[in-house]
């Protein structure tokens, strides 16, 4: 029977066979024609049509959303370049693969759904209103990934069709690019001549339409449309005609002012030199010299410095006066267009001698080693820098809101959270033990702020620009799950034995973050005591086997591919006995996570299966303790975890 992924290449005539070899970078799924009318709801809903084909909303049996690109001219050539293309590109900016379905009658491919839909319809046709740090931030997320595509993969592979209607937004309005039906792959010499020119109007790079002489610069004047168009807010084509290129770089050669292209929106006084910047990088991406285009590399890293001298730069409402407010601005951002100076005297007058001295300054808490910390309260001009700096809403936890504070070129996280029936003497006894934990799998606590009128408190962590493993898990091997688990059972272990009253207190997914080589760092440790009232404080033992509980649940997360948090009104059963319903011969057909299932993975995740149910015991005392966890974990991944080096990659 031939397999799968030897059928695409075969569908790849024989003069093209030789370049076309996927390096498969992650378990690519393939689906019956049944299934997917099973995950689209028979075709229920339509999100999309184009020359192709057309896009149609589905749901897998894990309940992640996707989206179902059906072929309907099934060109089986085409279909098969684009998905040997995709499943080859593995970066967070760019829209995931996750299988295809090959049937006698269908070609289809199944992507992750991107929820806020392509930035062209937020630009063209709609009200949102984008402040330039997501607009250059979407730009960065772009520029990276075409980087990533054009000089750190197997084989260069170019795009061809960048466009704001290929660049799909998430939630959070992240960049992550899509459509790879015109993509190519090239030899060596990283230069493709063809007669059959393909792309978009306004995008296209006029050489490439002249010479048919494709290169990775013809990405890069396509993306310089693109930076025009962000900061424009101005379409590429109107009414046929390919104007804001041509017009742009006729007034770059006059020298007339460019200012006046910008959105009024964002074309305030602070945001000018910004504007000014970006414009200049689109330019050189714009060259008609092809030689004096800027590589994407250098374009990524051009707009990241712009990023960077932004931060430096601006004015910003002051971040505690804001939270007290809870007034939520666009885009979870701060405002930053204004200072509320009222606010400010009304926060300094709060705070005014209820700071503790201490000698270590915002610099010490940035350069600190992860591992020998400095830890103290903040000073009186350290939370004065604190409350003016930018800041991103993260989200909201059990214990704390969580925002995102850039300041002196360095990104912070700053945890508020209110400590209402908790004395001082008390809060302070406890914030001591927390920034007492040094230890390299350990986030540690750097700084904390206690306003004793508000009832409230500031701590400032390091930021994790990976995010944590309930946000990743679907894209990581068992290899990384594996040894995060290691990594993580050990931080909370070490947590347990640093004294008789001490637990993490509320252990999930959400709370392991990952460094850039997917390396584990547990976080949020201690915030329950900081919130708990002395008289609420359960039996330590009893709160370090209710971390053990938690700690199972994640074992399960990792080996299912589920999260525990269970949907309001959802018909499916707990996670955990869903699984204890599954006799576990029949584990590895019916619970684990399909994509990590090789020869020599699956008995490993039976043993920790049962592990994870082990430390789930419905009796506190019958479960082990985290030290014992932690060794039981090294025992079942063999020899290789005793030192095993966290640098494994994604799926």
């Amino acid at each position: 029977m031939d397999l799968p992924e030897n059928k695409l290449r075969g569908y790849i005539q024989d003069n093209g066979k030789p370049m076309w070899t996927a390096h498969n970078n992650h378990n690519m799924r393939y689906f019956k024609e049944d299934e997917i009318k099973i995950i689209t709801n028979n075709y229920n809903t339509l999100l999309g049509k184009g020359a192709f084909g057309e896009v149609y909303k589905g749901v897998l049996d894990d309940s992640s959303p996707v989206a179902v690109k059906r072929y309907i001219h099934n060109v089986k050539e085409n279909f098969a370049k684009e998905v040997i293309v995709h499943c080859e590109i593995n970066h967070r900016n760019v829209v995931r693969l996750i299988g295809c379905c090959i049937g006698e009658k269908e070609l289809m491919m199944v992507t992750e759904y991107i929820s806020r839909g392509n930035l062209s319809d937020i630009l063209h046709c709609s009200e949102t209103s984008i402040s330039l740090e997501t607009r250059l931030g979407i730009a960065i997320g772009c520029a990276e990934a075409l980087s990533y595509m054009h000089s750190q993969m197997y084989g260069q592979v170019i795009h061809g069709d960048i466009k704001p209607a290929n660049i799909l937004l998430d939630e959070n309005l992240n960049a992550k690019i899509s459509d790879f039906g015109i993509s190519k792959l090239l030899s060596t010499d990283n230069t493709l001549y063809t007669t059959h020119v393909i792309g978009s109007i306004g995008y296209m790079d006029p050489l490439f339409a002249r010479s048919g002489r494709l290169t990775s610069k013809s990405d890069v004047y396509s993306f310089g449309v693109v930076l025009l168009e962000l900061i424009t807010r101005r379409k590429a084509v109107d009414e046929g005609k390919i104007s804001l290129t041509e017009n742009f770089t006729q007034a770059l050669a006059k020298r007339k002012k460019i200012r006046d292209f910008y959105d009024v929106k964002v074309s305030h006084d602070n945001n000018l030199r910004i504007l000014d910047g970006i414009a200049k990088v689109a330019a050189k991406c714009l060259a008609m010299d092809i030689e004096k285009r800027p590589e994407m590399k250098d374009v990524a890293e051009h707009l990241r410095k712009l990023r960077k001298a932004q931060y430096e730069s601006r004015e910003n409402i002051a971040l505690f006066g804001w939270v007290w407010r809870s007034k939520q601005a666009p885009q979870n951002m701060v405002p930053t267009d204004k200072m509320d100076q009222v606010l400010i005297e009304e926060v300094q007058a709060q705070k005014a001698g209820e700071v503790d001295i201490n000698v270590h300054n915002i610099t010490a808490m940035r350069e600190g080693s992860p591992r020998y910390h400095s830890f103290s309260s903040l000073q009186e001009q350290e939370l004065e820098e604190l409350l003016r700096s930018s800041a991103e809403v993260l989200g909201k936890g059990k214990y704390a809101s969580t925002y995102k504070a850039e300041l002196d070129n360095s990104t912070l996280v700053v945890k508020r959270l209110k400590i209402e029936g908790v004395p001082e003497a008390v809060f302070k006894k406890r914030i001591a033990a927390i920034g007492a934990i040094e230890h390299e799998l350990i986030v540690p606590l750097r700084r904390y702020y206690l306003n004793k009128d508000e009832k409230d408190a500031l701590l400032v962590y390091d930021y994790f620009p990976m995010g944590s493993l309930s946000s990743n898990l679907h894209g990581i091997t068992w290899e990384t799950r594996s040894a995060i688990a290691l990594s993580a059972a050990r931080a909370v272990a070490y947590i347990h034995s640093t004294n008789a009253t001490a637990s993490h207190g509320n252990i999930n997914s959400s709370n392991i973050l990952l460094t850039g080589s997917y390396e584990a760092r547990v976080s949020e440790h201690g915030l329950k005591t900081l919130v708990s009232s002395p008289t609420s404080i359960t039996n330590n033992d009893i709160a370090q086997k209710d971390d053990v509980y938690s700690f199972g649940i994640i074992l399960l997360e990792m080996l299912t591919g589920k999260l525990s948090i269970k949907r309001f009104n959802s018909q499916e059963p707990d996670l955990l006995d869903w699984i204890l319903s599954v006799p576990d011969e029949h584990w590895a057909a019916q619970v684990f996570d399909k994509k990590l299932l090789t020869e020599n993975s699956s008995a490993e995740m039976v043993h920790v299966a049962k592990l994870a149910i082990h430390c789930c015991e419905k009796k506190p005392t019958l479960r082990p303790v985290m030290s014992e966890v932690a060794q039981q974990i090294e025992e079942i991944l063999g020899s290789k975890a005793g030192d095993r080096q966290l640098t494994t990659g994604r799926s």
